[in-house]
């Protein structure tokens, strides 16, 4: 049952339970400190009865300074009895208090008592000392008519009786050790559970490298708690597992495919060798020097593509930076063909690394301008409904058969002969997924078509 409990409800619920002990332990020392205050008030009504009652004894025919020095006797009487003589060795806790307040204010009876304030029912402050009281206490008490010679005041000290307050400590301190009982039982099976599921996340992590992060933890758990944390572990395994996957993917790709570029290196730097210094082996060396140069920066960006998730992301405008590679480096290029390029732009924002989006559209322009019909134009836009943005190029070429299209984005696969390595399209394709977007290729009329669609950033965004 305890496991079916989140573990914020159960601290809540120790917590009510430790005010609720407290509240019952100042409930018990209420109620036995309401009994002693009843207790004093009933015996100080009775003595109260019978000092009214010696009082009305007196004889009739007394005059006023014999009936006040009779009343003063007898409270003085009453003042003398309550504190043992003066000896204090009664043990007695609620002790008596009584005063007399002639009509002339004069006042008599316990020492060190001062008349207290008010008329009938009253309750008032006693010093340390008077009646017999070690420490300050309050007593309650009466004001009564002395028959129209005064008035005397019949009080009671009151204290909680010691054997009732030592029994709501012990009933405190049971329930106390009872909770503490329950809590650690509670704490014990809590953190049993707790340490078999926490036992399990941390086999299941010792054993994810062996097991290529596939594993993953059971998400079912009755606790909120350590299904929360199940989730989360999940969701990191399963973003290891991809990361592995694309490292491991990488490696094959590039041992596979860097054979070739490094071999069209090494017969250009062999076909340099023995040919006369001079300015056609000046220019032959800057070309075969720049094809090197352009497999290279290939490769190096499939790496950063795959390594480097959502590393030094931009804002770019596709339009401006599509416009800026045609004009610094694809006008020069469509040369030997003749070819032209017209271009259709949309303003417009996508968030990706600018230089990764500059190699992928200048791959793709690549590609337009090598399978491009000579004397033909190239066309490419970039045009936006709000929520994607579409950057397309188009040439007037063979195209591709249907049925090979989609694998022309995968690592190694080329239709370009062997002076294609197929890295340059695989690459289109992993930028486009990691900035949430895709790529898409294919045929039209009398040509062929590569658009990639990237979410668009709306206005006023962060950069």
């Amino acid at each position: 049952m305890l496991r079916w409990l989140p573990l914020r409800t159960t601290l809540v619920i120790g917590a009510l339970a430790a005010v609720a002990l407290a509240g019952l332990t100042l409930g018990l020392l209420q109620m036995v400190s309401m009994n002693a205050r009843e207790l004093a008030q009933v015996r100080s009504e009775a003595d109260a009865a019978v000092l009214s009652s010696k009082i009305a004894s007196l004889a009739a025919g007394m005059s006023a300074e014999e009936r006040e020095a009779e009343i003063l006797t007898l409270v003085a009487a009453r003042a003398q009895e309550a504190t043992d003589g003066g000896r204090c060795d009664s043990g007695e806790r609620a002790r008596a208090l009584f005063l007399y307040r002639a009509k002339d204010g004069a006042v008599t009876g316990t020492p060190q008592l001062a008349w207290p304030g008010g008329s009938g029912e009253v309750r008032f402050k006693v010093a340390a000392g008077t009646a017999c009281q070690r420490a300050a206490a309050t007593a309650i008490g009466v004001i009564e008519d002395a028959g129209g010679a005064g008035q005397f005041l019949s009080a009671r000290i009151y204290s909680p009786d010691p054997r009732l307050v030592m029994r709501a400590w012990l009933i405190a301190g049971g329930v106390a050790l009872a909770f503490v009982l329950l809590a650690g039982l509670l704490a014990w099976a809590l953190m049993r559970g707790w340490r078999s599921r926490l036992d399990k996340f941390n086999a299941l992590l010792d054993r994810a490298d062996r097991s290529g992060f596939s594993e993953r933890a059971e998400a079912d758990d009755g606790q909120p708690e350590f299904r929360l944390l199940a989730q989360h572990l999940n969701a990191l395994l399963a973003r290891s597992e991809d990361m592995i996957g694309g490292l491991r993917r990488l490696h094959r790709h590039v041992a596979h495919d860097l054979r070739g570029p490094v071999m069209v290196a090494r017969r250009h730097l062999e076909a340099l060798e023995g040919k006369t210094p001079g300015e056609p082996l000046i220019a032959d060396t800057d070309a075969k020097l720049a094809t090197i140069d352009k497999r290279c920066r290939m490769l190096l960006g499939i790496i950063d593509a795959e390594v480097s998730r959502g590393a030094g992301v931009d804002t770019v405008d596709p339009a401006e930076r599509v416009r800026r590679l045609i004009d610094d480096m694809f006008v020069y290029l469509g040369d030997d063909k003749d070819l032209e390029f017209h271009l259709d732009a949309q303003p417009a924002r996508v968030r990706v690394a600018g230089d990764l989006f500059d190699r992928m559209v200048e791959n793709i322009l690549g590609n337009a301008v090598k399978f491009a019909t000579p004397e033909t134009t190239i066309r490419c836009t970039v045009a936006s409904d709000g929520a994607t943005v579409r950057i397309a190029v188009e040439n007037d070429g063979p195209g591709i058969d249907p049925s090979r299209i989609e694998r022309i984005f995968e690592p190694g696969y080329s239709t370009g002969g062997t002076d294609s390595h197929g890295l340059g399209l695989a690459f289109v394709k992993t930028v486009a997924l990691r900035a949430g977007g895709d790529v898409r290729a294919f045929n039209v009329a009398n040509g062929f078509r590569i658009e990639i669609s990237l979410p668009c950033v709306k206005e006023g965004a962060g950069e």
